[in-house]
């Protein structure tokens, strides 16, 4: 079985907006289109990111190579 390692992730303001990043290096997580943070009463606060799919900078397959743009 393998092994899944986690990371700790932070949410960062830029400018008006909202980045996810890796807390233990700073890198912002490539292929992000949008960070959302709701907030509803009663609730614990959710973030939803979006990420681009493919591409030079998008999300992949582990099995699927990288294409360059």
């Amino acid at each position: 079985m393998t092994k899944v390692k986690t990371r700790p992730l932070v949410v960062k303001r830029i400018g008006n907006g909202l980045a996810l990043h890796d807390e233990q290096t700073g890198e912002l997580l490539q292929g992000q289109t949008s960070v959302v943070l709701e907030s509803h009463s009663g609730m614990p606060p959710k973030v939803t990111v979006t990420f681009d799919a493919w591409g030079a900078h998008g999300v992949r397959f582990e099995d699927e190579p990288r294409l360059e743009q």
